[in-house]
This record gives C-alpha cells, structure tokens and sequence, in this order.
C-alpha cells in the first residue's frame, strides 16, 4: 500500500518543495518582473499546492488511505508552506539601507509596520507566529491523544492552510511577474495578513477546544 498514486503524489511534493526551495535560493529578488526562475518557482509552487487536494481525493476515491499517508501528507505540506514564508521572511527579501528599492511606488509608499520593509510584506515575526501555533497544536493534539481524547482539525485549520497557499502564491505571482502593480501588490499584502489573522484565530479556538483537558481529572 506504500507505493500507491496517492502516496506517489505526497511524496513527489516533497521532491517539488526542494527544487522550489532551489530556485528562490538562486534567485532571490534578482530579475524581479523578468526572472524564468522566479516563473518557475511560482509554477512549481502551484503545482505542488494543487497536489495537496489530489492525493487526498484520490486516496478516498479509490480506498487507498494509508498510514503513511495520513502521516506524511500533513508533514509534506507544512514543509512546503513553511520553508517557503522561512525563505520570503528572510534577508534575501528584505530591504538593505540605502539600497535600491524594487517595489512599486504605492507599495514603497505604505508605513513600514504594514510590510515590515520585506519585499514580499512577510515579516520575520510573522513566521514566529505560524510555527509558535504549529508547536502549540501539536503539543495539545499529543497531550489529547495520550489522554485518549480526540483532537481532529477543525475547519479554521483548513482555512488557515488555504488562506496561507494563496498568500505563498501570491508572494511568488508578485516575484514573478508583477513586482510593481498596485493591484497585485495590494492582494499580496491583504493575504499575508489575512493569512496571520486566521493563523491567530485558529490558535485560539484550538486552545479553547483543549481548555476542557487542562481542568479535567488526569489519572496518576
């Protein structure tokens, strides 16, 4: 049952998050509007997300889910999604001191708490909010499944990872293709905080799902 399609696919948007991964490292910002390699990595980029509903669906069509699979899916897109905003939230993106700036003139124009003076408007202290509530679920979900209580996801989460797709994509499109358009830089910005807004209310709703486990009776 390992070497199923969609077991296949999980594992090939692995293969699709490094060479991702090796296109931005190459490329940074350099050829911003112009670079086949950012075009690439945002091809690669969607492509790889768009997987993330086919080796689901397929497994449940044809009854092939697997242990692997429910392991390693989850795993597989936090390694994608993560790796990309560690990689846009880091110094290859951020604007340097007395510098050229490559955004457009509405974006270069915004106050600076609003992109954090990052190129791609995803600031550092935005990944520490996505990893700080990936550790907290985890740790909650492990505590749950130990107390034999069951911690499934719930839809905010769901959200969350959508939400957070298309700001990655949005990121990429913007790298790629239209690093200086109002409309374009206005989506990006708009899903990069989105994104953050929807990370936080998941947190909370995750922690009050949990609170019940904390006042409960645990046995010595």
């Amino acid at each position: 049952m390992l070497w199923t399609i969609p077991n296949l696919i999980t594992m090939g948007r692995i293969v699709l998050s490094v060479i991702f991964f090796i296109l931005i490292g190459l490329s940074g910002t350099h050829g911003m509007g112009e670079s086949p390699i950012l075009a690439a990595a945002f091809v690669i980029y969607i492509i790889a997300a768009v997987s993330d509903f086919f080796d689901g669906y397929l497994a449940r069509k044809f009854n092939q889910v697997t242990v692997f699979g429910r392991i390693a899916d989850p795993v597989c897109d936090k390694v994608l999604n993560l790796g990309a905003l560690a990689l846009y939230a880091g110094p290859a993106f951020a604007l340097t001191a007395g510098g050229v700036d490559p955004r457009g003139a509405w974006e270069a124009g915004l106050p600076s708490w609003i992109t954090g003076d990052m190129i791609t408007a995803f600031q550092p202290w935005m990944l520490v909010v996505l990893l700080s509530r990936e550790f907290l679920i985890n740790a909650l979900r492990g505590f749950a499944e130990a107390s034999g209580t069951p911690f499934g996801a719930k839809w905010s989460g769901k959200i969350k990872m959508g939400v957070q797709c298309f700001a990655i994509g949005a990121m990429a499109y913007s790298l790629a293709f239209q690093p200086t358009a109002i409309w374009c830089n206005f989506i990006k910005i708009l899903a990069v905080w989105t994104t953050i807004l929807v990370t936080i209310y998941s947190g909370l709703e995750y922690l009050i799902k949990a609170r019940k486990l904390f006042t409960q009776p645990q046995p010595e």
